[in-house]
């Protein structure tokens, strides 16, 4: 009897351990993002935010955002907020006012990779650590 109790416990503690074990595969790291991104060079799109600044609102669920277009000399700075659910990033532009996009970002170590569309074109842009 006390073997089957021991055995019993024993395949209790190692189905726990299981499964916490498989919690931990299924949680999605948190993007980070905060700070300022440049675009590289080798970009796939040309019309791409030449330079983007993320910061961080801890009061709130949206988060300051500035964006740079670049087009020749001249360059525009966007200012607005962002929202991240998972690796989508919610844009929304106050100043001067844009509709609301989407962009899905992708980074590996300091490398930040987005797609969104702006101006009616599909982007596929770069950006580094400032």
């Amino acid at each position: 009897m006390k073997r089957r109790v021991r055995t019993i416990a024993a395949i209790f503690a190692v189905s726990l351990l299981v499964g916490c074990n498989d919690a931990k595969k299924t949680e999605s790291v948190e993007l980070k993002l905060e700070g300022s991104w440049k675009l590289v060079a080798d970009s796939q799109s040309s019309a791409c935010f030449a330079e983007m600044k993320f910061l961080e609102n801890p009061t709130s669920d949206r988060d300051p955002l500035s964006v740079h277009e670049t087009t020749g000399n001249f360059t525009k700075i966007w200012i607005g907020e962002y929202e991240k659910e998972g690796n989508d990033i919610r844009v929304i532009l106050h100043e001067p006012k844009a509709d609301p996009f989407i962009m899905a970002a992708d980074r590996s170590g300091n490398e930040l990779k987005l797609q969104y569309e702006w101006k009616s074109e599909e982007l596929v842009c770069s950006y580094q650590r400032d």
